[in-house]
């Protein structure tokens, strides 16, 4: 009796280790598993509060993954004891056959390449939106820098722009927040593998609703978008909560660099800020993406001048 090819095991369960730092950032060295969309379901909780993503790891520690048993069968006991020695003629020729070489070319993946020039050190993130820029999508806000550390490989630095005053327009205070985050790897490939990791985790979430009882709303997620001609790929999505609250969140690779965009926004009637009820108001998802999209073209413009 011959024993078949093993069964695939089931998924791993992704170590604690997978998240150092009490995970800021994944590791650069870490492709997106394949268990991927299982941790923002279910390991790892993603939810926004407040507009910020947060994830809430160690679930499922102790889960042991269990093989299946292998296949086994019997081969026929009228097997010829020699093969022959040459093939019949009606086989198709050698010359139709893939080669070894060519199946592993074929295999591997090509280098991630771009025409931006990379990047050796992030600037002063602060500097890069011009005030007739964030005094539009955010008036009366302020500038203040991100808490963003390097590591994983990357040279990070971050910047938000919040309002210290109200600004109430007929009626309606007008809460908007621009938050973002310049992120420069050591290569092309490494800018790249971060980007796809962030594009999978909103191809994950986009036309969902995720309910967070514990922090009592329910989040729903719109669909990934495309946004043409910015850095080498970019794509945004628009995220809504039952308080009202609402963003967009829009990731950019350019070269060895990934940016992360967040505008943020909420209207309430009367001027007063509430936490959930009739008097707030999400802002339209056009008026937020084309507010972050505003943000994204400005930084890739600082960047590459």
């Amino acid at each position: 009796m011959i024993q078949g090819p093993q069964a695939p095991q089931a998924p791993p369960v992704p170590p604690a280790s997978y998240w150092p730092d009490g995970g800021g950032e994944r590791p650069v060295t870490s492709k997106a598993p394949g268990w991927a969309k299982a941790v923002l379901a279910g390991a790892a909780t993603v939810a926004v509060l407040g507009g910020g993503l947060i994830a809430v790891r160690g679930v499922g520690q102790d889960a042991v993954p269990v093989a299946l048993p292998s296949p086994s069968f019997d081969l026929p006991s009228d097997l010829p004891s020699e093969l022959p020695s040459t093939l019949p003629s009606s086989l198709p020729s050698s010359s139709g056959l893939p080669s070894a070489a060519s199946s592993s070319e074929a295999a591997e993946t090509p280098a991630a390449t771009s025409t931006f020039p990379p990047l050796k050190a992030v600037p002063e993130v602060c500097d890069l939106l011009p005030a007739s820029l964030t005094t539009r999508l955010a008036p009366k806000s302020q500038s203040e820098p991100g808490v963003q550390k390097d590591g994983y490989g990357a040279l990070r630095k971050g910047c938000e722009w919040t309002q210290t005053a109200k600004n109430i327009k007929n009626g309606i205070l007008e809460s908007r927040t621009i938050f973002l985050a310049v992120n420069v790897w050591p290569s092309v490939e490494d800018a790249r593998e971060d980007a796809d990791f962030n594009f999978d985790s909103m191809k994950d979430m986009a036309g969902t609703k995720e309910e967070n009882p514990g922090l009592r709303y329910l989040s729903t997620y719109g669909e990934m978008k495309d946004l043409d001609g910015i850095g080498d790929e970019t794509h945004a999505m628009y995220t809504q909560n039952l308080k009202g609250t609402t963003n967009v969140w829009a990731y950019i690779v350019m070269g060895n660099t990934t940016i992360n965009v967040r505008y943020f926004g909420t209207d309430n009637k009367g001027g007063q800020i509430t936490a959930q009820g009739a008097n707030t108001k999400p802002v339209a998802e056009d008026v937020l993406m084309k507010g972050a999209q505003e943000v994204a073209e400005q930084t890739v413009k600082a960047l590459t001048r």
